[in-house]
């Protein structure tokens, strides 16, 4: 392992150790025990089994949304035909284990990534020279072409009726989804942990580059055209990979894989949890996959009015995200101490009252949605029934919204005043009212949006900038 004195001396470090080292390897590795075993804790706390397939639902689109995101978040180029890729590692797989009798189940899973990389390769020769609107409609024509080859070609993709009774092992079939769900996390974990290496290499930086001004990329010497050739064929090979797994869940292969509308699904799914950040496609991912679970489960006539409404609310209030919105920091390095700790205090005031009122709107909506006779009689589980028994949930709505409003309210008056004790209890805070909602039953959408509140208070507080506003708040000069 390279000394200290081996970096002072300004010796290379080696590339193994250097890969060892990285923090956010040790963080994906953590991230992989952690929900490895939630199959165990799902079936042994008696829940459905439905949570298991969920989840893995949840990983398989948030590869695909963070392959995506390489494209649009990092390289600049905005795809409406993504999709495609995605239907061709799904058939890719399918079609190789169907029809080549002992075909390795492996083999075909690793044909999934290599027929969608040569797809967008001889796409994305055409489309890449292209830009903006020409792109993406470009992207949207080619993976229309795919679809319906897919739908009309009866005797090669079985058109509509699709691939059926694709072979795959017994043991991913078992019938607790137990083993598909751990074979889906560990691939998925490792290719988004490659993806993270990518954007953060030097090909990541140039594609950075590029998005920012391909004009000047292209005048410092990195060859624009063929660095989007090749994020778009690392996406393909990604996006493939995501269809093969969905793939192996069915059984089976559909033409509606490759349709576009699957493509506007993963578009959302970036834009809602942060276009130029790379966790956030994931959080997208999860929140769209809920709600979705939430919603066209029961009400399937207003989702789309449901799903619209949310992309007006983060395009209009939230233009980066939600994890763009949390990520934000207004603090120049040039500002002195008193300035930094203001703005952060500042900004911190005004996030936390956004994440309280969206997260109010939210667990009232999705409890009205749940249960619209309600409104202000009481629910099976009212809130604090046994001294407000008839109150619904527009009442209590109101009441969460004066007491919880008015405690937040004194304590970002002066977020410096009690110190570290008043850290605990803006932590505290978004906890007992998530607390508070999975005792009212709120369904899951609304519990998330309260989760983001809470991860946004946690994060605040772990900044440096926040954690000196409580030892010398006073010095900056901070009004209530």
């Amino acid at each position: 392992m390279a000394s200290v004195q081996d970096s002072i001396r300004g010796e290379a470090v080696p590339l193994r150790w250097a890969t060892v080292r990285d923090p956010m390897l040790w963080a994906f590795l953590a991230a992989l025990v952690l929900l490895f075993w939630l199959p165990e804790l799902v079936l042994g706390m008696g829940w459905a089994k439905f949570w298991i397939q969920f989840a893995t639902q949840v990983f398989i689109w948030s590869l695909f949304a963070v392959s995506f995101n390489l494209l649009m978040g990092y390289t600049g180029m905005v795809s409406f035909g993504q999709a495609a890729y995605l239907g061709i590692g799904g058939y890719t797989a399918g079609l190789l284990l169907k029809n080549i009798a002992g075909l390795s189940f492996w083999v075909g899973l690793a044909a999934a990534p290599v027929g969608g990389a040569l797809a967008a390769l001889v796409i994305g020769y055409f489309c890449v020279r292209r830009t903006h609107i020409y792109f993406a409609i470009l992207t949207l024509a080619f993976g229309h072409i795919v679809y319906l080859i897919a739908f009309k070609w009866y005797d090669f993709t079985g058109g509509d009726n699709g691939l059926i009774g694709i072979p795959v092992p017994d043991w991913i079939t078992e019938p607790t989804f137990a083993n598909y769900y751990k074979f889906v996390l560990v691939i998925t974990v490792a290719a988004i942990y490659l993806l993270w290496r990518i954007v953060n290499s030097p090909f990541g930086k140039a594609l950075t580059a590029i998005r920012e001004n391909p004009e000047r990329a292209d005048f410092i010497g990195i060859p624009v055209d063929r660095y989007r050739l090749y994020a778009f064929v690392v996406v393909g090979a990604f996006s493939g990979l995501a269809g093969a797994l969905i793939m192996v869940n069915d059984r089976s292969v559909y033409p509606d894989l490759a349709h576009w509308t699957q493509s506007t699904q993963v578009l959302l799914m970036v834009l809602l949890g942060g276009v130029y950040t790379f966790f956030g496609p994931i959080v997208g991912a999860l929140l769209l996959r809920t709600m979705d679970a939430d919603i066209t489960q029961n009400y399937p006539e207003i989702w789309q009015l449901f799903l619209g409404g949310v992309l007006v609310l983060i395009l209009f209030g939230l233009p980066g995200g939600i994890v763009g919105f949390i990520l934000q920091r207004d603090v120049g390095s040039g500002d002195d101490r008193a300035t930094r700790l203001a703005k952060a205090l500042g900004e911190f005031r005004r996030k936390s009252w956004m994440f309280f009122l969206g997260s109010l709107l939210f667990t009232s909506f999705f409890a009205i949605l749940h249960q619209p006779e309600a409104w202000l009689m009481p629910r099976a589980r009212t809130f604090v029934a046994w001294a407000l028994p008839t109150w619904g949930i527009v009442p209590c709505a109101l009441l969460q919204l004066a007491v919880v409003g008015g405690i937040l309210w004194l304590l970002l008056r002066r977020a410096d005043r009690f110190e570290r004790v008043n850290g605990v209890l803006l932590l505290a805070l978004p906890i007992g009212v998530l607390a508070l909602n999975v005792w009212l039953g709120t369904p899951l959408s609304g519990l998330l949006i309260v989760l983001l509140w809470a991860i946004f208070a946690l994060y605040s507080l772990a900044q440096a900038d926040f954690r000196q506003a409580y030892g010398i708040g006073r010095a900056a000069g901070e009004e209530g």
